[in-house]
């Protein structure tokens, strides 16, 4: 549990949301190890399968969304851990049900290799236009040891996959970044107010404020897409998607969804 939340780096706002996400991820560094997926309980009625990584948590979670469960069922993604849970009234017997049910699909997705980049190579990728104009890439150039110019291309390079959506609600968690661009800690003193649509890094990840908030990642930039709606419900990312951030001059793209 303790290395979801710091992956999260939640910036000291943490709300109810994730600290239940944290608490329902329990995800460990170093359960990479682990034989096989594992099943496990989660609160009154629901599952958590545990995976070797992230690629393969995201691969058969999209899966899982696509298949019919004895009950109606929601499947939420974090990092190395899938959670199913049901959203109406369960019996025991749905539960026994359900727990056999992953079981036979969990067992059919036996293949960790050529299958996954399968998976990986199909699954569309969502173009995010950056202007790369952020308070911080000066200073991430200079502690990187690398050019502006480069801090641009590198981060532009990757497509990354959202590992979790939390801390501010539309806000993903994405990675892996390029290993010329890793390992800042975030900001020694966070912001107080970091603008909707910043794209910032830090350690390994990067990521998007949809809305005004605090914040200590380091800004490389910003994007035009509104990244979240609450009063129309909308969210652009959700866990197991991925993206790519595109350069773009100022003014070349105005707000889209």
């Amino acid at each position: 549990m303790a290395a979801f939340c710091d992956k999260l780096d939640l910036d000291g706002q943490a709300s109810r949301f994730d600290r239940t996400q944290c608490a329902m991820g329990q995800l460990l560094e170093d359960n990479s190890t682990a034989p096989s997926p594992a099943l496990e309980p989660l609160g009154q009625w629901g599952w958590l399968t545990r995976w070797p990584d992230e690629t393969a948590a995201a691969a058969w979670a999209d899966i899982a969304r696509n298949e019919r469960w004895p009950c109606s069922l929601e499947i939420v993604a974090a990092y190395r851990s899938v959670a199913a849970i049901p959203t109406g009234e369960t019996t025991h017997g749905q539960w026994s049900e359900l727990h056999a049910a992953l079981k036979v699909s969990i067992d059919r997705f036996a293949d960790f290799g050529a299958g996954r980049e399968k998976h990986d190579h199909e699954r569309q990728v969502i173009e995010v236009p950056v202007v790369y104009d952020g308070p911080d890439l000066l200073y991430v150039a200079d502690a990187l040891g690398l050019e502006p110019r480069q801090v641009v291309a590198l981060h532009s390079s990757a497509v990354y996959q959202v590992f979790a959506v939390g801390f501010l609600p539309g806000f993903p968690y994405a990675g892996y970044l390029p290993e010329a661009l890793a390992g800042l800690p975030r900001r020694a003193s966070p912001r107080a107010r970091v603008p909707a649509g910043s794209v910032a890094i830090a350690g390994r990840q990067t990521g998007i404020y949809p809305c005004e908030s605090p914040g200590g990642w380091h800004i490389l930039g910003h994007t035009p897409l509104t990244i979240c709606d609450l009063e129309r419900g909308f969210f652009r990312f959700r866990p197991t998607d991925r993206i790519r951030f595109v350069p773009i001059f100022e003014g070349t793209s105005s707000p889209v969804e």
